[in-house]
């Protein structure tokens, strides 16, 4: 049998259909990103060579608020090699840079974790001081803990208070947990012992050194023997090694040194 539905009731199955029908979903379009490029150049102002394994980032942050740690907006980690200035790139979101607020650019060097050079001046990126291109950041030296006297490189920095010349060799030397202490003299290589007593800070005895000639550099090497001779004491002062007489007197300074 053929059923026949009310026009009423037509008209409300079609709207009802219509209505189930699929909506457009709304969706959250994300603003799209506005990619800038910076251009950084990063200094510190002492000469020291940077350790093998150092490492340099530098940072775009949103420093606003003070009681707030800084919000990252970019940061760039790499290797370093050679003696700075460092040139780095960071690429930023341009549309998270608001008006009033404050942005700053830092960067820190740290080797295994350690902390060596770090900034401690505000660098605004986007004020007038900052408008030239590349910025420039400025790292500061951390102060280091003393380090070792043994098992550390030891590089002469000044006998008797002259500034040690380099022909063929730096004079250097390193004490071995054994008791037992070599180098280089600046002509010829030096084996020796050395003692740390109760009344007294270090003593050498005991040194022997090879029997070559050198005619630029024998005056150097002797002042080098002298002043082990007469060593009574030492200050280990970060990197710094003095060693000093009876009196305290300054006999030689020494740096540390790292290598690969």
């Amino acid at each position: 049998m053929n059923v026949t539905l009310p026009a009423v009731a037509l008209t409300t199955l079609l709207l009802g259909a219509c209505s189930s029908s699929v909506e457009p979903q709304q969706q959250n379009i994300a603003p799209a990103v506005q990619s800038k490029t910076m251009q950084v150049q990063v200094m510190y102002r002492d000469r020291s060579l940077l350790p093998p394994g150092a490492e340099l980032k530098v940072t775009l942050a949103d420093v606003s608020l003070m009681d707030a740690p800084a919000k990252e907006l970019a940061s760039k980690t790499l290797p370093l090699e050679g003696a700075p200035p460092y040139n780095v790139e960071l690429t930023f979101d341009s549309s998270e840079v608001i008006a009033n607020m404050r942005y700053s650019v830092s960067a820190k060097v740290t080797r295994n974790g350690e902390l060596l050079y770090i900034t401690t001046e505000h660098n605004d990126p986007f004020g007038t001081v900052q408008s030239q291109s590349p910025i420039k950041v400025m790292m500061e030296k951390v102060a280091k803990p003393d380090v070792s006297l043994t098992n550390t490189y030891w590089k002469a920095i000044t006998l008797k208070g002259n500034k040690v010349q380099v022909t063929e060799r730096e004079p250097h030397m390193q004490f071995h947990d054994d008791g037992k202490v070599s180098g280089y003299l600046g002509c010829n290589n030096f084996t020796g012992q050395y003692v740390k007593g109760q009344h007294f800070g270090l003593r050498f005895k005991a040194v022997a050194s090879t029997k070559k000639m050198c005619m630029d550099s024998m005056a150097q090497e002797s002042a080098m023997s002298e002043a082990l001779m007469n060593t009574f004491s030492y200050d280990i002062m970060g990197e710094k090694l003095v060693l000093r007489d009876e009196q305290g007197s300054n006999l030689a300074t020494f740096q540390a040194v790292y290598f690969n």
